[in-house]
């Protein structure tokens, strides 16, 4: 089969490490122009792609009529997407013989769209998984081919959750491929009824707020871990960086948001009390619980916002 790759960062990787294994023809490559430097953390499928001398293009609008004609030009059986941030048009598609699919990484049709990675975290959830489906008008919508499941534990964050995800991806795509290939998997349409969509993060999402449970704040400094953005508080009007955390199960009369230790630098919630391990002041640098303490002279009695 030939087939046009759309992805990026290591899923993408994934994927073409995938298609090359079960001898498909990747055509071409698109990708995101300069992703490769956004996140250090993330292996380039551009790099990848290019060693392998496959051609690569970095559009910033893939459904334009010239990128459109291109693809047709190539006449590829299929198309794939891996965490490809533009969404292909019906007349693009329609340039593939047996149509477009996308690997999304959860367990559709639960968590549609972006941040599904830290939103399972956040909201506790105990599995997803990565999903093959169908790319139709519905965004992550798509009738589904595959599914392989993916534990959630207490220890993950976004990061290791990430590269769970990515070696699942891995594990499961050439099995997946030459199903496809055969025509043997059978395809079932998503049940409306328990399609999520919690939407994509913004900056504000990532603040601490200490009325809530030290569960609830622990599994948000989890879910936004470095190399994502952290989960912030003040103090005054300075702002810090909670990268790693640990929940006491412990009583206490304070109001939240407190400082009732020092050494450890414990901090109450609204219930329970959480420890700061280590922070930052920007997203740059990793900071232990003593050194935060001596940076903003902190003592017991005060309090953080």
């Amino acid at each position: 089969m030939k087939v046009v790759l759309c992805a990026y960062h290591e899923m993408g990787c994934a994927a073409l490490e995938s298609l090359q294994e079960v001898g498909f023809e990747v055509a071409c490559v698109f990708t995101h122009a300069g992703a490769h430097q956004e996140n250090s953390f993330f292996d380039s499928v551009e790099v990848m792609a290019r060693q392998l001398q496959i051609p690569v293009f970095c559009p910033d609008d893939i459904n334009t009529p010239e990128w459109i004609a291109k693809i047709s030009s190539l006449q590829p059986d299929a198309i794939f997407t891996l965490s490809y941030r533009q969404a292909l048009s019906p007349a693009l598609i329609a340039t593939a013989r047996k149509g477009a699919f996308n690997v999304h990484a959860s367990l559709l049709p639960a968590y549609r769209g972006r941040a599904h990675l830290n939103w399972v975290i956040i909201r506790h959830e105990r599995e997803t998984g990565v999903t093959l489906h169908r790319i139709n008008h519905v965004p992550d919508g798509g009738p589904i081919l595959a599914q392989s499941r993916v534990t959630i534990t207490d220890d993950d964050d976004a990061l290791s959750l990430h590269r769970k995800l990515v070696r699942t991806t891995r594990e499961q795509l050439p099995n997946w491929l030459r199903a496809l290939r055969a025509g043997s998997l059978m395809e079932r349409v998503q049940d409306e009824s328990l399609a999520s969509e919690p939407g994509q993060r913004k900056p504000e999402d990532g603040q601490v707020h200490w009325h809530q449970s030290a569960d609830e704040i622990h599994r948000l400094i989890r879910g936004v871990a470095y190399p994502w953005p952290g989960a912030y508080s003040l103090i005054g009007e300075q702002r810090f960086i909670v990268w790693k955390s640990r929940v006491l199960a412990q009583p206490h009369q304070h109001a939240p948001g407190s400082i009732i230790s020092i050494e450890p630098l414990l901090i109450a919630c609204g219930e329970n009390v959480l420890e700061i391990v280590t922070a930052g002041l920007s997203h740059h640098d990793n900071l232990s619980a003593p050194q935060l303490v001596q940076h903003f002279s902190l003592h017991v009695g005060m309090s953080l916002n």
